[in-house]
């Protein structure tokens, strides 16, 4: 299986300060059918020699090479610079760069600050800007490829339609990667890893990735498909997961909850307490998810359980609010108040402190409410406060997925 290896440079000192890089995902999605894995993603300052030792060390890893940002008309702005020194070139004024800022702002003579953005590393061929003055760079070296990027998203990604994913294409001549994401529920990582090893050792030739989330895993068959061993591969890790897969592509675990409330006209409800909000927020990021989710409510004290689901104050006082009475209580009270076929509820203890030998934090009670009656289950989940309340989330909206008929 020929496959290209590929490597990202970030640049900003912003990265290294604080703001969040969510960019290595995206050039992923934007390789793959290019015949690219992107191995590494590494972020540099605003230093020049910072960046140009990052370019030197990923053009010996990898075939191409990628450095977003840093391309613009500040001092702070290095990677022409750096590039020029990693290869040992120098930055020169592009003519042709000249005449197209010149057009497009209709300038006879360019100020510094857009005559500067003419300027480009010996030997690259520039590629236009349409949202921007930055110009992307592509550098032969040798075998391999170096591509300047300027670092906003939507300047450089109309980029690639175009002249740079034929020139990659034209290049490299890399057939294109394959891949199938499976998502899962109610697994853990080196379960679902245990569960999925028989296809794994009869399929070698694909490439597996594992993500856990949140009482999730999400499971990356990908490869040269030509031959077809992905998409065998894929369909025996399907079998494998069974009931616990619950979707694919960028498939969430609400919309699947969603698609089979839908696909047979049924709606649910939500009472939640130690979760606040969060299982219904889950549901009501889904798109057209008012069609299938009638409401909820966040009955957070004992006096709103009573007020507000029907909780019956003796229940709380026997058995408290961490209890299957109160979660069967909640679960069928939201169902009655929000006239819905379905209800769920939430109520634990998330911590840090609150627990007891016999209710210990993560302890979380859940009630489902159906045309079948209620039930009720308990689980503890280990993490902190925000860890305990996605978890609890992801949990039940996985577990009523799975009764709806």
């Amino acid at each position: 299986m020929k496959t290209g290896k590929a490597e990202l440079v970030c640049t900003g000192s912003e990265l290294l300060e604080g703001k969040l890089n969510l960019y290595a995902p995206l050039f992923h999605e934007r390789l793959r059918p290019l015949g690219f894995r992107l191995t590494r993603e590494q972020s540099s300052g605003d230093d020049l020699e910072a960046i140009a030792d990052c370019i030197k060390g990923a053009l010996r890893r990898a075939s191409l090479v990628l450095v977003c940002g840093g391309l613009g008309p500040t001092f702070d702005d290095l990677t022409r610079q750096a590039a020029a020194k990693a290869l040992g070139r120098k930055v020169v004024l592009s003519g042709a760069c000249r005449q197209a800022l010149s057009r497009a702002f209709r300038l006879r003579r360019l100020p510094p600050n857009l005559l500067d953005q003419a300027r480009i590393v010996e030997g690259a061929k520039p590629i236009e800007n349409v949202n921007g003055t930055a110009f992307g760079e592509v550098l032969t070296v040798g075998r391999r490829l170096l591509v300047l990027l300027p670092g906003p998203r939507r300047e450089w990604e109309p980029m690639f339609p175009g002249r740079l994913e034929a020139g990659l294409k034209a290049f490299f001549g890399l057939p294109p990667l394959a891949a199938v994401k499976l998502r899962s529920a109610g697994l853990g990582e080196p379960q679902a890893e245990r569960l999925l090893r028989p296809a794994m050792r009869r399929y070698p030739g694909a490439s597996y990735t594992i993500l856990a989330g949140q009482g999730t895993v999400d499971f990356i068959v990908s490869g040269d498909d030509s031959r077809g061993v992905v998409s065998r591969a894929a369909a025996a890790c399907r079998r494998l997961l069974g009931g616990a897969l619950y979707g694919e592509g960028e498939t969430t675990l609400p919309e699947a909850l969603g698609a089979a409330l839908k696909a047979r006209g049924r709606t649910a409800a939500a009472a939640e307490s130690c979760t606040g909000g969060r299982a219904a927020g889950l549901i009501t990021d889904a798109p057209g998810s008012s069609a299938w989710f009638n409401g909820g409510v966040v009955a957070y004290s004992n006096a709103a359980k009573v007020r507000l689901l029907g909780v019956k104050a003796g229940t709380l006082k026997r058995r408290g609010a961490v209890s299957a009475e109160c979660a069967a209580e909640m679960a069928a009270g939201a169902r009655k108040v929000f006239r819905s076929d379905y209800a769920f509820s939430v109520t634990g203890i998330a911590g840090p402190g609150g627990g007891t030998a016999e209710k210990p934090v993560g302890l979380v009670w859940f009630g489902l409410a159906g045309p079948r009656g209620t039930r009720t289950f308990s689980r503890r989940f280990r993490g902190d406060r925000a860890l305990v309340r996605e978890r609890a989330a992801n949990f039940i909206l996985d577990e009523l997925r799975k009764i709806i008929e």
